[in-house]
């Protein structure tokens, strides 16, 4: 085997490993932030779903009841704070809102949420 003369060597320099290494770790940290807030998203997500299943659930149950029975009020289901005021438009329709309130997994602040409807008996 011919041996090589005193040219150029084949590999990398420490400089290239330093920053190699250091964009690794900004575009690592950048990904374990992004999970983090799409998992914050998903939480807070499961929440509005679940305060958009209750104020159905007392639509359902309103439009199940007689006409002397549909008044307002308010209740507290699966940490779902809500109020529903009811309008009567005739004798025998009404105009329902629901205002939904909840705190998200994922922040502090109460979200407040409202969902209307009409309730024939």
């Amino acid at each position: 085997m011919a041996r090589r003369g005193p040219g150029p060597r084949r590999g990398f320099t420490l400089i290239e490993l330093m920053v190699t290494v250091f964009l690794l770790g900004v575009g690592l940290a950048g990904l374990i932030a992004t999970s983090s807030a799409v998992s914050r998203m998903m939480g807070g997500s499961m929440r509005e779903s679940t305060a958009s299943s209750v104020a159905a659930s007392r639509f359902e149950t309103l439009r199940g009841s007689s006409c002397a029975t549909i008044v307002s009020g308010g209740a507290t289901t699966r940490g779902i704070t809500e109020s529903w005021k009811v309008t009567k438009i005739n004798a025998h329709m009404f105009d329902v809102t629901d205002s939904v309130s909840f705190v998200p997994i994922s922040r502090r602040a109460t979200v407040k949420q409202s969902y209307r409807s009409y309730v024939k008996c």
